[in-house]
């Protein structure tokens, strides 16, 4: 792969990576910054990802995430930021719902901090995510992985010392009798694989398939004083064949599985130096997911079927943990790395379109878009969007188009160019509307449902803010330059939602009001149909006295993926009493919606008393 089309940047420096990250943050096609520093280690790690992931992809973010530690810069903070949809300090500060993503260096994965945790989080059947490595540099790293693609059409594989019984169909099996007659070390490292899971005894530092063993020293630092290490810490040699050791960080893998006794665990168990851990070694390899065990674990096969079924559930550990439980009460796996990699989709739309009848669908809705805000009359010719928008209409009708029945990588080598000025117009719209209320396009309703027909009634899968259902109608332009609109009316309190067709569905959570001097909490949820990054914000009423907090979230969504955030408002103290209206909105892929959401300023009862 040229280093025009890598997925990944190295960055020696923290100022070069620091960069990076920022135009990473606003570009659905820059590669993905890694801070290596002096670890020439990790430049092979990464010169091995490349074979494994094709592309960047669209994370699914958890519930919550908790930062361990005060190691890891700012730049990186950055890059773990769009992993969780919302953050907290301390691990006591978790919720007790959803799924929990931890990030910290190894040295911070210590019992006393985690152990509750993932007692918990396997109590309550909820995913637990850990993102971690042996320095900061490892964790950059792991960082950056999630936001790779895998090959969807990769391999399956499993190596197991400790199986006999029939291969499973579908995947490239190798049990017991295979240790003994096949060349396991070749089979693992010669090829590319998705999902791969190796079984058998051994601690820490190895894994043994027969006569081979998957090996987990690193070359990365020293033994730190007063730590146990295996015989070759000693200068002794291997306890195997050093010329049938598999390298943990040398397997091609979007997801490495090491089923055997105490491959990762905790930083303060009795346990190997972490420079001979499985787990670290195949960290700072090409895997952006590796499951490992914090105990000794008798997994058989049981517990691998379990694994293969587990990629659409988001945690293979999860899968594993759950199987293991009629004889392992407490949790052995732990997982490091996000949802399985099958269950992930592409992060521009020239991935996530594979067929040419797709593609144009996407284009139709994109140019039809484009053609409301341009050709309709909504938006005067010195609106400022204006020198953005016509370069982008002209590119979808002149060049884009023709290649929907081109190749595929010509196909998507288009669309991505277009997913990016698309999601960059996102960011504008949503800018303008935060700041100009009186922008044109934010009032699309009214000027597009001027000019349309309200032909039928359509389902809405929402409901107003009050409770109560909303009844969906569709209006369509009664010329080709109005683009058609669906509007939610709740019998209780009329016309409060808006949006074009195909847009965010939009949903939101919000307090009926607050007294002046007060903050409320607002939560808006959109459902996008691409993957890709929602925009969304909070417009006031033009006469109420409140400030919201921030101004916009942006969240990375997978296809049909909820996004969701939260706004503080922020009610002055000389806002006038009486009931005003909020507007949230969401952006993505040009599509606009808007709901109406009563908002009351009262005066603090507490005062009159």
């Amino acid at each position: 792969m040229s280093s025009a089309e890598a997925v990944f940047l190295p960055c020696k420096s923290l100022d070069e990576y620091r960069a990076a990250v920022a135009r990473f943050a606003d570009s659905a096609t820059s590669p993905v910054p890694v801070w290596t520093g002096a670890r020439e280690d990790l430049l092979d790690g990464v010169a091995l990802a490349e074979d494994v992931y094709p592309a960047r992809r669209a994370v699914r973010p958890c519930a919550t995430g908790v930062v361990l530690g005060t190691a890891l810069p700012e730049p990186v903070l950055r890059a773990a930021r769009p992993l969780a949809l919302t953050w907290v300090t301390d691990v006591d500060d978790l919720p007790g719902s959803g799924s929990v993503l931890v990030v910290g260096a190894y040295p911070e994965l210590t019992a006393e901090k985690l152990r509750p945790l993932v007692d918990a989080t396997h109590r309550s059947s909820r995913n637990l995510f850990l993102l971690t490595g042996r320095d900061v540099h490892s964790v950059s790293w792991m960082i950056a992985k999630q936001y790779a693609a895998p090959d969807a059409r990769g391999p399956v594989g499993m190596f197991s010392a400790l199986d006999s019984a029939s291969p499973v169909p579908g995947v490239e099996w190798f049990g017991a009798d295979d240790m003994r007659h096949r060349d396991i070390q070749g089979l693992a490292l010669n090829r590319v694989w998705r999902r791969l899971l190796f079984h058998g005894n051994g601690t820490e530092d190895q894994l043994h398939l027969g006569q081979f063993t998957v090996c987990g020293l690193s070359p990365a630092g020293d033994r730190e004083p007063g730590r146990q290490g295996p015989k070759c810490a000693f200068g002794l040699g291997c306890v195997k064949p050093e010329d049938k050791l598999v390298p943990a960080r040398a397997v091609r893998a979007a997801e490495l599985v090491l089923a055997n006794c105490f491959s990762g665990p905790f930083a303060d168990h009795g346990a190997y130096d972490p420079k001979y851990l499985g787990l670290l070694a195949a960290v700072d390899g090409a895997a952006q997911t590796v499951v490992a065990t914090l105990f000794a674990c008798d997994a058989q096969r049981p517990e691998v079927l379990a694994w293969l079924g587990a990629a659409d559930r988001g945690s293979a550990a999860r899968a594993l943990n759950d199987r293991l439980a009629d004889i392992n009460p407490y949790p052995a796996f732990v997982q490091v790395g996000l949802q399985a990699p099958a269950a992930h989709e592409p992060v521009v739309p020239g991935d996530d379109i594979e067929d040419r009848d797709a593609a144009g669908s996407y284009l139709r809705e994109v140019g039809g878009r484009l053609s409301g805000l341009l050709d309709s009359g909504l938006t005067a010719q010195d609106h400022p969007l204006r020198p953005r928008l016509r370069p982008l209409a002209d590119t979808v009708l002149r060049d884009t188009v023709r290649t929907v029945t081109g190749s595929a990588p010509e196909r998507r080598a288009a669309l991505a160019a277009l997913a990016k000025e698309v999601t960059s117009l996102d960011l504008a719209l949503a800018q303008r509307f935060a700041k100009h209320r009186d922008d044109p396009v934010f009032d699309f309703s009214t000027y597009f449902g001027e000019r349309s027909v309200a032909e039928e009634w359509t389902a809405l899968d929402a409901a107003c803010a009050c409770g109560s259902p909303l009844d969906g109608y569709l209006h369509r332009g009664v010329v080709p330059q109005v683009t058609d609109t669906v509007r939610g009316v709740c019998a209780r309190c009329g016309d409060v939602y808006n949006a074009l067709v195909g847009a965010p569905l939009l949903r939101v959570d919000t307090p009926i009001g607050g007294a002046p001097g007060t903050s409320v909490t607002v939560r808006v949820e959109a459902v996008a149909q691409r993957a890709g990054t929602v925009n969304l914000g909070i417009v006031p009423s033009p006469t109420i006295r409140v400030r919201v907090r921030p101004t916009l979230r942006r969240v990375e969504v997978a296809a049909g993926q909820s996004a969701r955030a939260e706004f503080t408002v922020e009610i002055e103290e000389d806002a006038v009493p009486q009931l005003y209206c909020l507007l949230p909105f969401a952006v993505h892929d040009l599509g606009i919606a808007v709901s109406r959401v009563y908002f009351a300023v009262a005066p603090d009862e507490r005062e009159r008393e």
